[in-house]
């Protein structure tokens, strides 16, 4: 493996310059041995992070190419300049992208698309929210699977003064996250509601000081890196799957991830670390077959 930074370091600093396409910016960093972590940064600060229809198909691309990097772990998501997250979409683009129901189609569909393939990735991704997450920047904080806020954050989707309605994808990933009648209730009222009122609402899993906020995702990421890669998986894409109804045990994916759980090293591993009082070292590359939700 290339010699990669820290995620210390790869947090610590704005996206470089050549690692920014598309508004955003993607850079690998080291988490451990043979483990890798990726912090995608959406990097149009003086815009507030509005996301560009480019930026939406760029977050597509880039999720799609990271379901293949084996030793992936964790996906950090943030936006650049320290005040928001992401504005959401870019509204000077209406005019042309987004004025029709034909153009609409092509413009949601991306987003859409982008969501997906957020929510396909078999690791963690997580949202490291810091300022304003509002309309298609709260969509995409709630297809990340876990979001971390710092106290100056804010959240809201006040679309209805737009006109535009919320896509499927869009609408079942803040539902999923936030509830159907919270999302209605901040479509309705088109109010932003702080970091403590979103965490209150399930949205936000932990409100930090901003100062805290960088220390707080590495250690989870750290966490993450150092758990049992089928058990970090597993949990994630069967949750997923759970939301259906119809899903049993003896769903194919369930059923792979059972055996390699039982079958394979890593408990082995935890369990004789355990019995001996020192800390497992569970294997490192991505075990095959796990489906993605």
């Amino acid at each position: 493996m290339t010699e990669l930074p820290t995620l210390h370091d790869v947090l610590a600093k704005e996206a470089c310059d050549e690692s920014v396409e598309g508004m955003i910016g993607l850079e690998l960093a080291h988490v451990g041995a043979k483990r890798t972590a990726a912090v995608v940064t959406l990097s149009r600060p003086a815009q507030h992070n509005a996301l560009s229809l480019a930026g939406w198909l760029r977050i597509g691309e880039v999720f799609t190419e990271l379901a293949d990097h084996t030793s992936l772990r964790a996906v950090v998501v943030r936006g650049a300049g320290g005040r928001a997250f992401s504005a959401g979409a870019d509204i000077s683009e209406f005019p042309v992208e987004r004025l029709t129901a034909k153009a609409a189609d092509t413009y949601n569909g991306t987003i859409a698309a982008a969501l997906q393939a957020v929510q396909a990735l078999p690791v963690p991704v997580i949202a490291m929210v810091d300022g304003l997450a509002v309309g298609g920047g709260c969509e995409l904080a709630a297809a990340c699977d876990i979001r971390i806020a710092s106290s100056r954050s804010r959240f809201g989707i006040p679309i209805g003064r737009l006109g535009v309605t919320l896509g499927l994808t869009e609408t079942r990933a803040v539902a999923t996250a936030l509830g159907r009648s919270n999302l209605l209730y901040l479509v309705a009222s088109g109010r932003l509601v702080d970091a403590t009122t979103a965490a209150s609402m399930g949205f936000v899993q932990q409100v930090v000081a901003p100062e805290s906020l960088q220390g707080e995702v590495e250690a989870l990421v750290a966490n993450i890196a150092a758990s049992s890669e089928v058990t970090i998986r597993s949990t994630k894409v069967t949750a997923a799957l759970g939301l259906d109804p119809a899903v049993t045990d003896d769903h194919p994916t369930l059923r792979a991830f059972h055996e390699q759980a039982y079958d394979g090293a890593d408990l082995k591993e935890g369990v004789a670390a355990f019995l001996a009082g020192r800390s497992p070292d569970f294997t490192t590359e991505r075990t095959s077959g796990h489906g993605s939700a």
